[in-house]
Formats: structure tokens, sequence, C-alpha cells
């Protein structure tokens, strides 16, 4: 209605203008307009500033769904995948959502209300001018289902090829220090070259394809304006028509503001096919998690649990073999078990099943009385893998991160118990002092107790290890040894492990061959 009484207020300044009508007689109209012009743009301001945000809350409800279902997802779905090809998911195809939500959505809702407001006075004022302006509106809904075809199946392909040239510069990126020291950083250059060239090559050509919309709507309103237009003027020329020339300003200016709409559409309808080509990539995580079994978390455990597995399967799909093929053993609670047998024997998978990241193919994992399947442990569960994940922040966020409500001498005495203090508190801030990435500034050792000073503060009755010794020297391993005699008092504790230290310490020790249980007596502390 707006945008109506803008064009009749216009028109009418035109028309008074041209007849000669003072200043003076003029300014109450010209006063209105500049109200009405104002009002007009502080309503478009006010839509904008919802639509922003609309966008922003999508985007960051979306990206919570995607991380919640990446976490139910686990790990071993996540190493099936190119890592840079999921981080784009997350980042720039999420960042797609803005264009579609902020710009596309509103205006598309504007292209339809906005010419059926416009097509009523036109034809109320002069039918002819309210077909002309009706036959162009029809035309622009088939040329941009046209057009809009061809824009889908490009944007697609582009995000396809933005997921594999995230996937190829993060993995390069990652093995840099490989590549420089077998001399293929050149030659991996001219690689990420290439995907950057074709991602290049599938930005223009979605760029085409939105031009080539904008083009035709611009030409559509081009030549709907010039009819009208030489419609009116023959009839002000002619003389004989009733056609006022107010009236005939008024129908000239409606034109624009007809297809004002339609043009913002075309303008911002390649937002539309980004979203949907990115969707497809969102949507392959949304719908592997809804596909897995639900599940709730069980309550947490309160003591050290009794841990049953039988006649346990496991296969991986494409695998050889069953990474499990009945596997059976029980440990009693509190009992500290080595978990040992050959690289490949099934070590893994047996802790991947209780820390969640699998589901048994066939038979049943116990834990304290209750049949378990996925990751409804983890409440419950303690882990220190072999390679400990370091995040940047400080020692005690990072010991925090499976207890983050911990307080600080909760943290202290967790650091003190696994000897984490003896190296902190050579450090300039302590438990304060911030690390790197990935443990950069500690030592293999160092990052070793503090994974098991986190799963010390975490305090669950279940504690999983995984290699907690390998490629440590003497001292170190000497250091890790201690602090796994403070963790396992009062726990249940199962450590996957080939060093005889750990396996002597050990209540006892389980042999798995070939995803079976072959041997499950005290008696193995051999080197195996």
């Amino acid at each position: 209605m707006l945008a109506v009484l803008q064009a009749f207020l216009l028109a009418r300044l035109i028309a008074d203008a041209i007849g000669g009508l003072s200043i003076e007689a003029m300014l109450p109209t010209a006063g209105f307009a500049i109200l009405t012009f104002a009002f007009r743009a502080g309503l478009t301001a006010v839509s904008e500033i919802v639509a922003a945000t609309a966008a922003s809350r999508v985007k960051q409800a979306v990206r919570a769904d995607l991380v919640a279902a990446l976490a139910r997802l686990g790990p071993s779905w996540l190493k099936a995948r190119q890592s840079g090809a999921v981080t784009a998911t997350l980042m720039e195809q999420v960042e797609t959502l803005d264009g579609f939500v902020a710009r596309y959505l509103p205006v598309q809702a504007l292209a339809v209300a906005i010419p059926v407001a416009l097509l009523v006075p036109a034809f109320l004022v002069n039918p002819g001018t309210g077909w002309i302006l009706l036959a162009a509106g029809l035309l622009v809904p088939l040329t941009m289902g046209l057009v809009g075809w061809r824009t889908g199946t490009t944007a697609r392909r582009q995000m396809i090829v933005l997921q594999r040239m995230s996937g190829v510069f993060l993995d390069r990126l990652q093995g840099l220090t490989t590549l420089k020291l077998f001399g293929a950083a050149e030659r991996e250059l001219g690689r990420v070259r290439e995907v950057a060239d074709a991602y290049r090559a599938s930005t223009m050509a979605v760029l085409r394809v939105a031009f080539l919309s904008s083009t035709v709507l611009e030409l559509l309103a081009i030549g709907s304006l010039a009819l009208v237009a030489g419609r009116i003027g023959s009839a002000l020329l002619d003389g004989r028509s009733e056609l006022e020339l107010e009236t005939g300003l008024f129908l000239l200016i409606l034109v624009p503001e007809l297809f004002q709409p339609l043009r913002r559409l075309g303008q911002h309808y390649h937002d539309r096919a980004a979203a949907v080509g990115a969707a497809e990539g969102m949507l392959e995580i949304l719908d592997a998690a809804a596909a897995l079994p639900s599940g709730n978390a069980l309550p947490r455990l309160e003591r050290a649990p009794e841990v049953m597995f039988k006649s346990v399967d496991l296969s991986y799909p494409g695998g050889r073999r069953p990474a499990l093929d009945g596997c059976s053993f029980r440990i009693a609670p509190g009992e500290t078990v080595a978990l040992v047998g050959e690289s490949g024997a099934g070590k893994s998978s047996v802790l991947a099943l209780l820390l969640g990241h699998e589901r048994p193919t066939g038979g049943a994992i116990i834990v304290g009385g209750r049949s378990v399947a996925g990751a409804e442990l983890r409440t419950s569960i303690a882990w220190a893998g072999q390679t400990p994940r370091i995040v940047v922040g400080t020692l005690a966020d990072n010991l925090r991160l499976g207890r983050p409500d911990a307080p600080e001498e909760a943290v202290r005495q967790a650091a003190e118990a696994c000897r984490v203090s003896s190296f902190a508190d050579r450090l300039p801030d302590g438990l304060a002092t911030v690390v790197g990435e990935g443990g950069r500034g500690l030592s293999g050792g160092e990052a070793r107790r503090v994974a098991l000073a986190r799963a010390f503060l975490r305090d669950a009755p279940l504690v999983l290890l995984d290699e907690p010794t390998a490629n440590l020297d003497r001292d170190s391993e000497a250091a890790v040894l201690d602090a796994i005699d403070r963790l396992r008092a009062g726990r249940t504790v199962l450590i996957a492990t080939h060093s005889p230290q750990v396996i002597a310490r050990a209540d006892r020790v389980i042999r798995i061959e070939a995803g079976r249980v072959v041997e499950t007596d005290g008696e193995s502390t051999r080197f195996v």
C-alpha cells in the first residue's frame, strides 16, 4: 500500500509541476511524500535487521544440530570421510543459509505480495495497462523456472568442488612436514592449484547463470515499461482519451515498483541455489545420525562396574574379516585388566564398543548389570588414548574437558596425582600456562600425563586406556605408570597395551587374536 501511495504522490507532484502550480501549493503533497518515503525506508531497514537476525539464529541452530549429529555418529563415521569436506559443510556451506534466509525468503514473499497489490489499482485505473503488466508478470515464474533448473545443477556441482578443495587443502596442510621431507611439496602445490582453479570455474559458472536470470528480468521490466509508456503517450497525444496526465504518470511509476521485487528475486536466486546445493552435505550428516538406533544415556554408574562381553561380533563395512568374532570375557568390579594382542587383533575394537564409537553386530555387552550398545556409557567412562587431544588453552582447561565445573582444588589434586604438577610447576604460570594445539609445547610423556589427569579428574568408575606408554622414554614411562597406579584405585580399568611394564601391573591379562579371546588368566605377562 505504501508503494501505491508513493506512486500516487509522485504522480501528483510531477503533474502539478508541469501544470504550473506554485511551490507553496505543492508543499503539503511534497511533505506527505517525504514522510511516506521515510516510513517506507524505515520499514525496509527494520525488515533487513529482522531477516539478518533470523538468518543468524538459523545458522546457529543448524550448526548445533550438525555438531550434535557428528558427536552421535562418532569417530568411526568421520574417519571414512575427508576432514576438510566435513569442515566445509560446517563452515562455508552453513553460511550459504545466510543469503537464503536473510535475502531470498523475504524477497520471495514480496515478489508475490507487491505485484498483486499493484495490479489491483492498475486494473482499476486502466485495464489495458493492467493486462500488460499481468502478462509480463506471468512470464517471470516461467523464466525463473527455466533458469533456476540450470542454476540448481551448477550450484550443487560447485558445493561438491568446494568440499573436494577443502579436503585436499586441509590434508596437504596437515601433512606438510611429510611432503617437505619427501620433496613433494611443489608437486602437491600444483594439485592444490588445480582444485582451486576448478572451484573458481564452478563459481563463475554459477555467477553466469545468476546474471542471466537478472538480465532476463531486466528485459521484461524494460519491455513492459516501454509498452505502458507507448500506450499512455499515444492516449495523451490523441486528445480523445479520458486518461489524464496524473493518471498516466501514476501508471508509469507503478511499472518499476511492480518489477523491483521481481528483479531482487532474480538477483538473489543464486542464494537459493547455493543453499539447496549446500543442503545435500548437511542432510547427509543429519540423515546418517537419524538412521542410528535411538538410545538414551544411562544414569552415571555409582561404583566400579563389572564388564562382560558375550559372544560379541563386530564387522566394519568393506572389511576382509570381522574385527571381533564371538569375543567373550569378564572383568570383575574394580579389576585392572591388560588387553593384549598383535596389532589388528581387535583391542581397539573392544575399546571402540565400550566408548560407543561402534555398535556390535552380534552378541551382548553387559556393564554394571545392564546391556549397552552405543554411547549410553559415556557419562560413566574416563578415557585416555594413545595420542591425547590437547586443545588450545591452559593446562587447567585441558584437564577440565571431561568435567568443566571442576573446582580449582580438584584440578590441583588431579594434576598432582598424575604428576602433571611436576612439570607444570616449572612453567611461568603453572596450570594457567597456555599450550598450543595438539599439545605444542609439551613432550609426548607430558601430554600423556595430562590425558591421565583429565581421566582422574573426571572420576568415572570405568577407565579405558589405549597404549598409554607407547613410544615413551624410560623416565616418561615411569611417570605415566605411576599415574596409572593412582588412577586405577577404586575403578574398573581396561588397558590395551603391548608394554610388559603395564602388563606387570595388571591384575589379569586378556589375550585376543583375530577378534577372539584366546587367554584370560593372570599368568601371561611376557612381552606381546
